[in-house]
């Protein structure tokens, strides 16, 4: 009968590996297929065919052309029959992607992708199989995996060929889009060691209006930094700049430029200028996009419910680094913030703190650990207060540096899911813990223990820490303005206005601890402490599930369904430890269930959570009126203003 729990627990931790199907590693299916198709499903012999292979992208999902940027190039690598051969492949024209990390060119939806083939003079008739093994990067909002397919195609060989008319459109549309070199555009090449400048200059027959001109290296070890073009205007000669990360000549640097306008007059169809020897027009791939993807999308910006003359209207008057000025009701101009009152406001902010719901749960364990010092030495008690704000004030400085250093906006970090993750599972182990599921054990020296008995200083340190980490959501109200401020200053000043914060944060328990007095004043260690930490574990639970909230906006529904399995996997795993890792328990029975299985548990539980963080919401609905309510496009306010109408903006986060 010994057995018993231990056979239960290894039946039930099969049944839900097998139930979840989880994928380990790299595994589990990619969000790009791929599909082989030719022009000529039959090719007589010495025909040249176009191989177009299909690039089938997942919505929010994207792969990288040859120069990715900031990623990975995609690769083909082509099996075909003795004495066929393929030509250089012709690439379709990728989109720019900026951020912070410097632009990537990607691909996103379903693209085609070219490559010539060469059949035989002598070939055999009858049937030939060509296949491909692709490699590529594929991303979306939440991280990238590497993946790769195969594909293949049967090809028939015949007297007579036979076309494929549909196939011959998407091929054309690829071929239309190589950059050539064209004779209406005179182009010079410049520079220094650490900048490439182009000088092009339009001729007889060129669009003098091309639109933004963006310049794609074609090199497979780019010479150029990923980041958009520096594009000015002498006379008539458009001048372009870019940095170099590589001193080489520029005459050495190949690539196209690119005009969404196009280059020539009536010719919507040549979208590339060619630099370099003219081989370069028809053996490398083309440019960027028409119009490059904004970073935090790429999804068509139409909107429904606005005219598509107003969406351009708008645009054109939209302008992104204006800076607009805050009025208050009585119509007088808001005064800027300076730097006094926002340090004033920011400790003040982060003294009210103290008392939202965000922060509750980390107040009461420190009230107990108050408590459960009563009666101990003053200087002890003092030590504990000074350092629970040294961590406060650590992990304030380490979080506002990130923020600082990467160009971030206050509470960035809960707009990614894995932090989110992150913070939900520490809130409900804790909850679970201070619940009495299972304790840590006497030898353990880790911070949970230390927080559970609140008597060793990394439990006074760890709570400063947790304080922090899940205020964040809640300064939102205090701080806004404030922060605003901060993160628009020089980095030493935007450190400061930080550090005030956190000492506003930690302030009460330091004054508290610097007067024994009070804490004495406070009921004295006892059984209803016991009481007080289980009831205080539903504080914790609670703010688990006002992070849940956030995370199911961002993952959906099967984001916070794989979350919520995976609490309960975790919460098993937990009350497996906490029931036979006891040292009461005989040593094979606590090291194979109380230890192996918790781990086991535990190990599929994060898997679980694995899953759930890589999970997307599904994409809002297209945009809709709602009452007089309309979905804002770029440049909206500005014609609200034009038009000398007043207008509301109301926008928020779910955190």
């Amino acid at each position: 009968m010994r057995r018993t729990p231990s056979l239960f627990l290894i039946l039930f931790l099969l049944c839900a590996t097998a139930h979840a199907q989880i994928p380990f590693g790299l595994g589990g299916p990619s969000n790009i297929s791929l599909t082989l198709r030719s022009d000529r499903p039959t090719a007589a012999p010495g025909d040249t065919v176009a191989i177009v292979l299909k690039m089938d992208h997942n919505p929010g999902w994207n792969s990288y052309w040859l120069n990715p940027g900031t990623g990975m190039p995609t690769t083909l690598n082509w099996t075909v029959p003795e004495g066929y051969k393929t030509g250089e492949t012709l690439w379709p024209i990728p989109k720019v992607k900026p951020s912070d990390l410097g632009t990537s060119h990607v691909y996103i939806d379903d693209i085609y992708i070219v490559t010539p083939l060469k059949i035989p003079e002598n070939a055999t008739p009858g049937e030939v199989e060509i296949a491909l093994a692709a490699d590529w990067l594929e991303c979306d909002k939440q991280g990238c995996v590497p993946k790769g397919g195969e594909a293949t195609l049967t090809l028939k060989i015949a007297e007579k060929a036979v076309g494929d008319p549909e196939v011959k459109t998407f091929a054309k549309k690829v071929i239309e889009q190589q950059p050539a070199h064209l004779d209406s555009w005179q182009v010079e090449l410049g520079g220094n060691d650490e900048v490439f400048e182009a000088r092009l200059t339009p001729g007889a027959g060129a669009n003098t209006a091309p639109g933004e001109i963006y310049f794609f290296e074609s090199s497979e070890s780019p010479a150029l930094e990923y980041e958009l073009p520096e594009v000015t205007r002498d006379g008539g000669t458009f001048v372009l700049k870019m940095k170099k990360s590589e001193s080489v000549p520029s005459a050495n640097i190949e690539g196209f430029f690119y005009a969404p306008n196009g280059w020539e007059e009536g010719d919507d169809k040549t979208k590339a200028l060619a630099v370099g020897s003219p081989s370069v027009a028809t053996t490398t791939a083309p440019i960027p996009p028409a119009e490059p993807v904004e970073t935090d999308s790429e999804t068509d910006h139409s909107v429904t419910g606005a005219a598509e003359g107003e969406i351009a209207a708008g645009a054109a008057l939209y302008d992104v680094n204006a800076k607009p000025n805050y009025v208050l009701l009585s119509g007088a101009e808001e005064k800027k913030l300076t730097l006094l009152p926002a340090l004033g406001l920011v400790f003040i902010g982060g003294l009210l703190l103290n008392l939202m719901p965000c922060v509750f749960p980390v107040l009461g364990l420190k009230i107990m650990g108050f408590v459960s010092q009563a009666g101990e030495e003053e200087h002890k008690v003092k030590k504990h207060g000074m350092v629970f704000g040294l961590g406060v004030l650590i992990s304030m400085w380490v979080l506002s540096g990130i923020i600082i250093a990467l160009g971030l906006n206050w509470g960035a970090q809960l707009t990614n899911p894995v932090f989110v993750a992150g913070i939900v599972i520490l809130l409900f182990v804790m909850g679970l813990n201070m619940a009495g599921v299972f304790e840590f054990g006497t030898s353990m020296v880790s911070v949970g223990g230390d927080l559970q008995n609140k008597k060793g200083y990394s439990g006074s340190f760890f709570s400063g820490v947790l304080t922090t980490l899940i205020a964040t959501p809640c300064s939102g109200p205090f701080l806004g303005s404030v922060m605003g401020f901060a993160l628009s200053q020089k980095a030493p000043i935007a450190f400061l206005v930080f550090t005030f914060f956190a000492m506003g944060i930690a302030s009460p328990y330091v004054v508290l601890a610097f007067f024994p007095r009070a804490i004495n004043r406070l009921p004295q260690p006892g059984a209803w402490m016991e009481h007080f930490k289980k009831g205080m574990s539903f504080a914790l639970f609670a703010t688990a599930v006002f992070f849940l909230g956030s995370f199911g906006k961002q993952t959906g529904y099967d984001g916070l369904s794989w979350m919520l399995f995976a609490l309960v996997m975790i919460g098993f795993a937990t009350w497996i430890y906490g029931t036979w890792g006891s040292p009461f328990v005989k040593k094979s029975r606590r090291y194979f269930v109380g230890y192996g299985l918790a781990l086991v548990a535990g190990l599929l539980g994060f898997q679980m959570v694995r899953v759930a963080v890589n999970k997307e919401a599904p994409a809002l609905a297209a945009a809709e009126d709602v009452g007089e309510w309309k979905q804002w496009f770029p440049g909206s306010m500005e014609l609200a203003r034009k038009k000398k109408r007043i207008a509301w903006i109301d926008y928020t986060a779910d955190w």
